[in-house]
């Protein structure tokens, strides 16, 4: 009995090692979507970046694919990826750089939590006048958070 599960264990050990592409616990739809978001589709990375960030709290995984997401313009990757950066780094840190230019990138586009994310990072470097131009900016998309902020540091 105990030599049939051996056998079955190592079996299924090699099936896996075989199979290119294929992650541990990977359900028949993350597979598919990884491999949309492998030949490109920024909507797939995103998703996969919200189910590591979220289901699996593999952080690093899910900036991976929130990184591709917004390279491929799918501006909502470059707000979370943003902000898993910030969380990693430390003010004028390589994370707090790559962060800076994904929030740009994404408020540019008119993603209003991004100008929001940019003014805190402005904020956290200790750059006050430029937090105050990306709440503002915020503000004016309709971010209330951005508005609060603004009117706050403006007194």
């Amino acid at each position: 009995m105990v030599k049939k599960l051996i056998v079955l264990a190592i079996l299924a050990v090699s099936i896996f090692i075989q199979t290119p592409g294929v992650w541990a616990e990977e359900d028949e739809l993350t597979q598919k979507k990884r491999t949309l978001c492998e030949e490109g589709n920024s909507t797939a990375c995103f998703q996969l970046g919200e189910r590591y960030r979220v289901i699996e709290q593999d952080m690093k995984t899910a900036l991976g694919f929130y990184i591709k997401a917004c390279d491929s313009d799918y501006m909502t990757g470059c707000t979370n990826g943003g902000i898993l950066l910030v969380m990693k780094g430390t003010p004028y840190s390589k994370e707090f750089k790559q962060a800076r230019k994904m929030f740009i990138k994404a408020c540019e586009a008119g993603e209003d939590p991004s100008c929001f994310n940019m003014g805190s990072l402005y904020y956290k470097e200790g750059r006050q006048k430029k937090s105050l131009q990306y709440y503002l900016k915020a503000c004016d998309m309709g971010n209330q958070s951005g508005c609060a902020k603004h009117k706050r540091l403006s007194r």
